[in-house]
């Protein structure tokens, strides 16, 4: 059983959260100057830095900046062709946003790995496809699909620091960044943001 993301009272069918995660923390920071809220979801309530979690990133009008899934059932890796991960991630912009979706350009697909740790402390990776976009706001977006066309990424308004060659957007959605921001772990190489 799967609970769905919710935008403005309107669930996302494409979004999920597992019924076993639940809501730890809700948390205000800065991102791109706006206020955002920050919530993470957990199937235990201690805090584990890269542990299985969903992270929600809620813009200061409740529309959904970023959703970053950190967990999938080992048992389903296959990932759909290049061409159905790039028809999942237009369609799953389309039911979040259809207006800002209208100034999303495709860029490029490339196959990537995420991880997460499990509960008996040993690092799972999974492949997934990062669908990248660019948009008329001259940010960068994308939404990545992992195994059996699960959603595992979506995330919008992205600013790009070209002098330093990383990323300019604030990266409250990846632990090792707000690690390296709370001065507990190493600071991150490009193209990450500086923290």
């Amino acid at each position: 059983m799967t609970n769905h993301v919710l935008i403005k009272q309107r669930a996302i069918q494409a979004l999920i959260i597992p019924n076993n995660f639940k809501l730890v923390t809700t948390e205000t920071h800065r991102r791109n100057r706006e206020e955002v809220r920050v919530e993470r979801y957990q199937m235990t309530p201690e805090f584990s830095p890269n542990n299985a979690h969903i992270t929600l990133v809620y813009g200061a009008d409740e529309r959904l900046i970023s959703y970053n899934r950190f967990y999938v059932a080992l048992d389903q890796l296959t990932l759909p062709i290049k061409g159905v991960v790039i028809q999942i991630a237009e369609q799953v912009w389309q039911t979040v946003d259809a207006d800002y979706a209208r100034g999303l350009h495709y860029m490029r697909t490339d196959k990537q790995q995420r991880y997460f740790i499990d509960d008996q402390g040993v690092r799972q990776a999974f492949a997934v496809q990062w669908v990248k976009f660019a948009h008329d706001n001259g940010s960068y977006n994308w939404a990545s699909i992992g195994p059996d066309g699960q959603v595992i990424e979506l995330e919008r308004e992205s600013r790009w620091d070209y002098f330093r060659s990383r990323r300019a957007t604030e990266e409250w959605n990846y632990d090792d960044w707000v690690l390296a921001r709370n001065n507990q772990g190493p600071q991150l190489a490009a193209p990450e943001a500086l923290a």
